[in-house]
């Protein structure tokens, strides 16, 4: 049985000049419902989940916002695997309210674990 509940939020970037473009593409096409956001950044419901968009000054093939987040019962069954596998988790402080946990897949797709 899988330890991973659902899909709590993807991020994706978008160029900053475009906002009002991919604002109507999501919310006008699509028909997604725009929750507030902070700072310029996009945010729509999928269901439990949220879409998040970051405004970047120009999309790079090197540097890019772009994460899944996965919903877990077992953060420190997967915490302790991925250590086991050699890999380096950047983790949330053990008392935070929300445990959120960062590694990157063999391709450099960056996965946030929250727990």
């Amino acid at each position: 049985m899988s330890t991973i509940s659902s899909i709590g939020s993807v991020q994706l970037s978008f160029v900053a000049r475009r906002l009002d473009a991919v604002r109507e593409f999501y919310r006008g096409a699509i028909g997604l419902d725009e929750v507030p956001a902070p700072g310029g950044q996009l945010l729509f419901a999928l269901g439990d989940a949220t879409l998040s968009l970051s405004p970047v000054a120009e999309v790079s093939r090197e540097v890019k916002p772009d994460y899944l987040a996965i919903k877990t019962r077992a953060y420190d069954d997967i915490l302790l695997r991925l250590r086991d596998a050699g890999y380096h988790p950047v983790c949330s402080l053990p008392d935070a309210g929300q445990r959120v946990m960062y590694v990157k897949d063999p391709s450099g797709n960056q996965l946030a674990f929250l727990g």
